[in-house]
């Protein structure tokens, strides 16, 4: 190969590895969550794939781009804490709640979250619940590469009143997932 095709193979090469996250977190209409609106993310950093509530109860995918440095599960954690950049969506965690710890070990993604997650936690129903737990289940599973997702506060199991889910056990996105 001649010095010149060298030269724009590896410039094609580049260019496809910075584009690929770019594909990936905006689906291609194979039934998963449709993708909100968003900026791309800088080229330099990559992208994790949050998961908000639409009015209809629906799961839908806003692309964020992940700090340098920080694994996939804590960028994508404290992005969904963020809120979500489209305000026709509803934000995934109470209002004030942090991440202060996540990890992944046999299988299993674990966050541990501030104590504004259970203070805060809905009372208001499964509907409510789901919006809650859907979308912190869904984008924790899938920026760790797990299928199930162990929810602490504060370094233990929360125990919100009236949830219908017992929140001491891994929950997989199957076990929370939203209508729509």
């Amino acid at each position: 190969m001649s010095r010149p095709s060298l030269a724009r193979a590896a410039a094609l090469a580049v260019l496809a590895a910075l584009l690929a996250p770019l594909a990936t977190a905006c689906g291609g209409g194979d039934g998963a969550p449709a993708t909100a609106g968003t900026t791309a993310p800088p080229a330099t950093g990559a992208t994790v794939t949050v998961y908000f509530v639409d009015d209809a109860g629906g799961l839908v995918a806003e692309p964020r781009p992940a700090p340098l440095g920080e694994s996939p599960l804590e960028a994508a954690v404290r992005a969904l804490a963020e809120g979500p950049s489209d305000p026709a969506l509803v934000p995934a965690l109470p209002p004030g709640t942090r991440l202060l710890g996540a990890g992944v070990a046999g299988g299993v993604a674990t966050l541990d979250l501030s104590r504004e997650f259970e203070s805060g936690y809905p009372s208001a129903g499964s509907a409510a619940e789901l919006a809650v737990l859907g979308p912190l289940v869904r984008t924790a599973s899938e920026a760790a590469g797990t299928e199930r997702v162990r929810i602490l506060v504060e370094g233990r199991a929360p125990a919100p009143p009236d949830s219908q889910f017992d929140l001491s056990q891994p929950l997989s996105p199957g076990d929370v997932a939203a209508a729509g």
